[in-house]
């Protein structure tokens, strides 16, 4: 049996914690949730024990909101992983949150089921964006990853994972596309991870591109 994850909702709207929390509880035995209204004691609470596996905080909020939490924590290198929730859904702000260390950006809109999702995603090391979001966030261009030639000593079959990563699909989903298995896929993307000296696809992804771009420069 798993022990259960320990989570910290942040958000000043109280009543809309208060109702998560009890969402998060009836789907899920496999969680222990509190919640605040308030951010401010969070560094001196972490520093003090580093209590909780999870941080889910609104993004903007009186004093210290998602972005200032983020900051502190990459400053202080506090690996305490952090969700980001929010009603915004401007590509260029998800971009900067997940620069700055967040594991996941759920829109308000979020049903529980899909926060859990996430939630249980992020529990085995992915990240987690909406899908209709994805592409946007990683950059404002139109190319896609799977649009150029071989780069940065990828295959083709990575690079065709890779495309499929940029369009929001898990591993098992790109293993069922591709007709292979999900460990052929999770050993390719440890293979990128590697290549790019990244540990997550928001950075790989964005690795890769960067290397197009270069390569169509010198080209």
């Amino acid at each position: 049996m798993r022990l259960k994850l320990k989570i910290l909702l942040i958000d000043d709207h109280v009543s809309f914690c208060e109702g998560l929390k009890s969402a998060i509880l009836a789907a899920s035995d496999e969680y222990q949730v509190e919640f605040d209204a308030s951010a401010e004691w969070i560094p001196d609470a972490l520093m003090a024990s580093n209590d909780y596996d999870l941080l889910i905080i609104d993004l903007m909020m009186p004093g210290m909101g998602g972005i200032e939490l983020l900051r502190y924590l990459q400053q202080s290198h506090n690996p305490t992983p952090v969700m980001v929730l929010s009603s915004v859904e401007d590509p260029a702000v998800i971009r900067h949150v997940i620069e700055l260390g967040a594991i996941a950006y759920l829109p308000k809109s979020y049903s529980v089921y899909q926060i859990l999702d996430a939630i249980e995603g992020c529990r085995q090391g992915q990240i987690h964006l909406p899908r209709h979001l994805m592409a946007g966030a990683l950059d404002t261009d139109t190319e896609t990853v799977a649009d150029s030639s071989l780069v940065g000593g990828l295959t083709r079959r990575q690079l065709e994972i890779a495309g499929l990563m940029e369009k929001g699909l898990s591993n098992q989903e790109i293993a069922d596309q591709l007709c292979i298995s999900k460990a052929t896929v999770k050993t390719h993307v440890n293979h990128m991870f590697k290549n790019f000296n990244v540990s997550n696809r928001i950075s790989c992804l964005r690795a890769i591109k960067e290397r197009q771009r270069e390569k169509s420069v010198s080209d």
